[in-house]
């Protein structure tokens, strides 16, 4: 409990409160989460220590979360004010996994989903694992310096900053504890000891956050993202979860899984007998509803999209002008492949042949191919050539006269 306070306080509810074993400010008397009628924290007889608090704001609140406060027979009075869109997965429901997604996903869209997991698992067997209770620390360093790599290439190729980094360290700090504690995970799948898609959860009670998840863009064409979704929610039933929150972002991927949407909150307590800080407050709540209410007007005029295209053009503006020259390949298929006496076989997994991998597991997932069923060589010369060798198919990877260039 932060029993003292200066003056003027600002708290992310998720990362600086909630997540440091729930160490609220002593106003906080109560927490329910009402979607699955659960008490998440609760503290007796708090004693009035508002003297000192002019302001104090707790932002990123999920409208689920019901808080009690004791500010009875004190100067300080509360204001809820909105900030954007939340949503989460109601699982209770349905009693199995398969019903929830014939349900909500529906049966085609279910069954194409599978086709997928099955092409995922024809062609690279992956394996699955979720960090939950313990872990390994040195392979818990690795997932998140891997973690950071590939969350960097998909910022790239969304050609979008990088706010998430700051936010994966952080976590890097806390979680690891919290996974022995049981109230965090880190969800992998792996392309044999290759880390291809990591997911960080939180988890309180029967509700699990899904906080962060990303996926390696070399095997874009595996359809990651639903895959791992879908292997989360097979959790959760299997471990009596009953809500995944999948957070803030109104993403189409999102759309067909959620059936909760909520109201992200900023609280503001303040002393109503201090004028600056009644003026603040009232400020505050005046341009967050001013904010709150053109977003949902432009978002009605599709101005999300156009905005969209103003992120990725500030983004290009802000990279170093002086041009990077990218090597673009050539892709030949049922090629012959040459005399072995003059090849080389490579494992294709290691890090220096890190820029054949998206080119491989396009082989393997148009040709319907196993990993384990195909032979990569290399075939010096300046520049090398590679040839992928399959049971069925054969493939030629050479260097392309042409470069794209990027600044």
């Amino acid at each position: 409990m932060l029993d003292k306070l200066q003056p003027h306080t600002r708290f992310s509810f998720f990362l600086e409160l909630f997540f440091k074993e729930k160490t609220f400010p002593w106003f906080y008397q109560k927490i329910t989460n009402n979607y699955i009628d659960s008490i998440v924290y609760t503290k007796a007889n708090a004693a009035a220590k508002g003297s000192k608090i002019e302001t104090c704001i707790v932002y990123d609140i999920p409208s689920y979360l019901e808080i009690e406060s004791s500010l009875q027979n004190t100067d300080l009075k509360e204001i809820k004010i909105p900030l954007y869109n939340g949503y989460a997965v109601y699982l209770a429901n349905h009693s199995t996994c398969d019903a929830f997604l014939n349900e909500q996903v529906g049966k085609s869209r279910t069954n194409k989903l599978r086709r997928h997991q099955n092409r995922l698992d024809l062609s690279i067997a992956p394996t699955y694992t979720m960090y939950y209770g313990s872990i390994d620390k040195k392979e818990y360093t690795r997932l998140f310096k891997e973690l950071k790599r590939i969350t960097a290439l998909r910022f790239k190729q969304k050609e979008e900053h990088n706010f998430e980094l700051p936010y994966l360290n952080y976590y890097e700090e806390i979680i690891y504890q919290m996974i022995f504690n049981k109230k965090a995970s880190i969800y992998v799948i792996y392309d044999k000891d290759k880390p291809i898609n990591i997911t960080l959860n939180f988890i309180d009670g029967e509700t699990m956050l899904h906080f962060n998840s990303c996926f390696d863009v070399d095997y874009n064409m595996f359809n990651l993202g639903h895959l791992n979704t879908i292997k989360h929610l097979r959790w959760c039933y299997d471990n009596g979860i009953q809500l995944f929150d999948m957070g803030r972002g109104d993403f189409f991927h999102k759309r067909q899984w959620v059936n909760k949407t909520y109201l992200y909150q900023e609280q503001i307590i303040y002393n109503s007998k201090s004028w600056t800080a009644t003026l603040k407050a009232k400020k505050t709540v005046l341009q967050h509803k001013f904010r709150f209410i053109i977003i949902g007007i432009l978002k009605k005029f599709n101005f999300h999209l156009l905005y969209g295209k103003f992120i990725t053009f500030k983004y290009r503006l802000s990279q170093p002008k002086n041009t990077v020259t990218t090597p673009v390949y050539k892709v030949v298929n049922n090629c012959e492949i040459p005399q072995k006496d003059i090849l080389v076989q490579i494992e294709y997994l290691a890090k220096e042949y890190q820029f054949l991998l998206f080119y491989i597991n396009d082989f393997l997932h148009k040709n319907f191919e196993k990993n384990t069923n195909i032979t990569v060589y290399k075939e010096d010369g300046i520049p090398p050539t590679f040839y992928i060798k399959g049971e069925k198919k054969s493939q030629k990877i050479s260097l392309a006269t042409a470069y794209k260039t990027s600044p």
